[in-house]
């Protein structure tokens, strides 16, 4: 769930170009990570390098991310824009607040990670926080906007979704809005020195920061290695070094959502992922692994930096539970996965636990079936046993059937450990006639059924309607020969149509 961000803050969505040079340093004492990139001994364009937990994290291709705070309590979603709103601390009342049952549904979709909100922009923390801090008339106090502070004091939702997420074998990660918080009064990293509202605490910038880390420091010390960590709308400038030192050491292995600032180019770490730019569930045609601005990529950028599609399962662009709030069809979803996954975007869907702490059953079943339909679509190709594959040094790769073989669609993977090398590709099939010819001894001609740009960790590419073929060729331009991960096609007989409000393009 988004909010704006100021120039002088980076990681956020402010518009820019990577730069093709890397960056050695910051002007603090601090070293920024470098891109790492090679030279392709075609061209010599830049080819950017990924770290493991980038490729690990793209191989779990699709996870949620549950908003479940103070916000699931207020008529409105959340306290985004509304800077005086502290809610008072008895609405957070979880009575029956169970995180294996969240688990149940995140599995049955068949989610690989899960990222929670352990604090977002009121300012009220999901965990017991032990921070101390200083008000501005000297008085230390502790922070005492915490689930220690509400009705089902003695509770720990973070370390109850912790739990559950190493019980059911999900990677767990945390999102945590650094640049506000409603309870000490701060909107893009800057506390409001001029007037305070009731129920905020006055505090001074310095205080803020180190709240912060001191609150980061918690998050990242006590919930295990964590698979991915949310920075919403940037991070302040002047923690920029604190915040490399602090991933470095506690959480080198999770990839950070946000992690770049994309005018100078300067990251958190190499293990950066980045916002797509919409919150619909749909990445650009064109989408490449590589770049770092909140869009499409770009292919010569030295940065490996995926992108991420957010989007929510409650229509309205809703994050938060809301009262009787609409689900989004399960036509739209499956066209969200296309418009996700299917073009090498990360999708991550928002869960939205109630107030009693439980997903409802309708949510539960919308789940289920979006996972229901990835698994019999995706999960076998069609007529493996009897297919012969091959990839040639010219970067095709072909299908052979044993027989005519009826097909909607083909899922292109390429292996990116040396970086994502190809540059388009055209799909061609040899296709069976409606006259009824069915044995492959005729000359079939070739005909082109799909073509693009990026294929990167996966692209679907869905036909227009079923066709019966009996030989499938994949052409390339690169800028090194490809190493092909898998070329794989099925037969789903499920085509997304257009949802009335929403367009796009299978």
């Amino acid at each position: 769930m988004k909010c704006s961000i100021g120039l002088s803050f980076v990681g956020g969505y402010l518009a820019g170009i990577a730069s093709a040079s890397p960056t050695t340093a910051s002007s603090s004492s601090t070293a920024v990570p470098t891109p790492h990139y090679r030279i392709s001994p075609i061209d010599g364009s830049i080819i950017a390098l990924p770290t493991k937990d980038q490729l690990a994290f793209q191989d779990r291709e699709y996870g949620v991310l549950i908003h479940f705070e103070m916000g699931t309590y207020l008529d409105i979603d959340g306290c985004n824009n509304v800077p005086s709103l502290v809610p008072d601390l008895t609405l957070f009342d979880p009575a029956l607040l169970n995180t294996d049952q969240w688990m149940d549904s995140i599995t049955a979709l068949g989610a690989k990670y899960a990222t929670l909100v352990a604090k977002h922009n009121c300012g009220f923390t999901t965990w017991p926080s032990q921070v101390k801090f200083q008000t501005r008339d000297n008085t230390t106090i502790s922070y005492n906007y915490t689930i220690a502070q509400s009705p089902v004091a003695g509770e720990d939702v973070v370390k109850m979704f912790t739990a559950s997420a190493e019980k059911y074998g999900v990677g767990h990660g945390l999102y945590y809005s650094t640049v506000v918080n409603n309870f000490l009064n701060v909107q893009k990293s800057e506390v409001n020195d001029t007037s305070w509202a009731a129920g905020q605490v006055r505090i001074t910038n310095e205080t803020y920061d180190t709240i912060v880390v001191d609150q980061l420091t918690e998050l990242w010390s006590n919930y295990g290695s964590l698979t991915e960590i949310w920075f919403d709308g940037g991070y302040s400038a002047t923690q920029q070094a604190t915040y490399i030192d602090m991933l470095a050491e506690l959480q080198p292995d999770a990839v950070i959502f946000n992690a770049c600032d994309v005018t100078s180019g300067d990251c958190l770490t190499e293990n950066s992922v980045r916002w797509v730019g919409t919150e619909s569930g749909e990445a650009p045609i064109e989408n490449w692994s590589t770049g770092i601005t909140n869009d499409g990529g770009n292919s010569t950028s030295p940065y490996f930096s995926p992108s991420v599609c957010d989007t929510t399962l409650q229509t309205s662009d809703r994050w938060f539970y809301g009262i009787d709030q609409p689900l989004r069809s399960i036509q739209e979803l499956i066209a969200v996965y296309h418009l996700s996954v299917g073009r090498n975007c990360l999708l991550e869907l928002d869960i939205s636990p109630d107030r009693s702490g439980l997903i409802l059953a309708s949510h539960a079943a919308r789940y289920k079936q979006l996972g229901d339909f990835i698994s019999s679509c995706y999960d076998s190709p069609v007529n493996a046993p009897h297919t012969q594959n091959s990839s040639s040094d010219d970067g095709g790769y072909t299908l052979t059937f044993d027989y005519a073989t009826s097909i909607d669609r083909i899922v292109l993977m390429e292996d990116q450990t040396n970086g994502q090398v190809i540059r388009s590709y055209s799909v061609f099939a040899k296709i069976i006639d409606d006259d009824g010819v069915s044995d492959g001894t005729l000359d079939v001609p070739w005909m082109q059924v799909a073509n693009g740009t990026s294929i990167g960790h996966k692209r679907i590419e869905i036909f227009d309607e079923a066709v019966t073929v009996i030989e499938v060729r994949v052409n390339t331009t690169f800028v090194d020969t490809p190493v092909w991960r898998s070329v794989s096609v099925h037969l789903c007989d499920v085509i997304p149509a257009n949802t009335t409000g929403w367009e796009f393009t299978p």
